[in-house]
């Protein structure tokens, strides 16, 4: 499916508000269970109060950004400190709204985000049967370099300024 421009108007991407639990929640929730394992490598089936406070809250060495359509949370990016000028990410969007240019818009807000803090340097964690993730991120490292762990693949490059 090719980016919609009118998903592209009205996507809204921001840092989470104390109120953001709930419709987190249900975003996660609402994943089906592989885009769960992919993201998280575990098919949880319950969505913890811990969790949800984890997946929404913003503190120094941890950004986190959602996406939102309307009051419905679409996409979310969480990137930690990974040490060594690094952050570590993690990222999934909806399934309804994969291939419209969601996770590359929530890329390229984290690389704003990264910048302004003096680094654009990645490494994140990816199954090694997770083609669709690994093939994007080839295309948005220009530096990637990827590391097997057994059925997991450590990806390290730095996210491209110009990353539209």
């Amino acid at each position: 499916m090719a980016p919609d421009p009118a998903l592209a108007a009205r996507l809204v991407v921001r840092g989470p508000r104390a109120s953001d639990g709930e419709p987190v929640g249900r975003f996660l929730v609402g994943l089906p269970l592989a885009s769960r394992y992919h993201r998280f490598f575990s098919g949880i089936r319950h969505v913890s109060p811990a969790l949800l406070r984890l997946m929404t809250t913003v503190a120094p060495g941890q950004v986190v950004l959602l996406a939102f359509d309307g009051d419905t949370v679409v996409g979310h990016l969480m990137a930690t400190d990974a040490g060594g000028g690094a952050v570590d990410i993690g990222i999934v969007v909806a399934e309804a709204y994969q291939y419209r240019g969601i996770g590359r818009r929530l890329l390229r807000e984290l690389t704003s985000c990264l910048a302004n803090g003096g680094s654009t340097k990645v490494r994140c964690d990816v199954l090694g049967a997770n083609y669709f993730v690994l093939d994007w991120l080839r295309r948005r490292l220009p530096d990637i370099r990827l590391v097997r762990h057994g059925e997991t693949i450590t990806v390290h490059g730095t996210l491209a300024a110009s990353e539209k």
